[in-house]
């Protein structure tokens, strides 16, 4: 794709593309069933939007308490790094939640959060690429809901309540609000077993032996 570039207020965003974990890929047209809205997809994926960038929307049915819903394309060597960051800035106490993408979620109990991080920082690596995983961290109340979830396609959803904090966390990191911005499981998608690019790397399920324990 092309290098594009959008002006937002005062910042140029040049729109190269994302790059992604080298488990997760836009399937081939062998690969699919030999349908015209197969094709059409794949065709589609050459010319989408897919750069880092975040779309946001706002709460307005009241029937939750977080104030506003995000989806966030970060390249894959800075997706850790970001989800602590983001982490970091929820509330002092919060829990785990994390599934096979083939189950339902479990969730940890509530801890402190930087005592939570701790555990997880050693399966970073495995976490930030291994697309069988989905993985997030939350803290609720009455009034309250905050949570930062990354997805089996490797990129981040964000429910919050303070949209200024959340902007200027996500500019700070050279992130920006993008028009029409797409996402990588809009399309037809094959995910790989990480072990097929890092043979030494911890399998999916030792990685969930050891968010069981904590």
């Amino acid at each position: 794709m092309a290098e594009d570039c959008i002006l937002w207020h005062k910042f140029v965003v040049t729109m190269t593309p994302l790059q992604l974990p080298p488990t997760i890929r836009t399937a081939l047209p062998e690969e699919l069933p030999d349908n015209e809205n197969m094709r059409q997809r794949i065709t589609e994926r050459k010319t989408a939007r897919i750069v880092q960038g975040f779309t946001l929307n706002y709460n307005t049915e009241g029937n939750h308490v977080f104030k506003i819903f995000a989806e966030i394309n970060v390249d894959n060597d800075s997706l850790w790094s970001l989800f602590r960051s983001l982490l970091v800035q929820l509330p002092d106490e919060i829990c785990l939640l994390y599934r096979h993408i083939d189950d339902d979620p479990s969730f940890s109990v509530y801890m402190d959060k930087y005592q939570l991080l701790n555990k997880l920082e050693p399966l970073a690596f495995e976490l930030a690429r291994d697309g069988f995983l989905e993985f997030g961290v939350m803290y609720q109340d009455q009034d309250f809901f905050e949570e930062v979830y990354i997805k089996k396609a490797k990129y981040l959803q964000y429910w919050g309540m303070d949209e200024t904090r959340f902007r200027q966390l996500l500019n700070d990191a050279g992130i920006y609000e993008v028009a029409n911005l797409n996402f990588i499981d809009e399309y037809p998608l094959v995910t790989e077993p990480l072990d097929m690019h890092y043979p030494e790397v911890r399998s999916t399920e030792d990685v969930l032996i050891q968010l069981q324990d904590i």
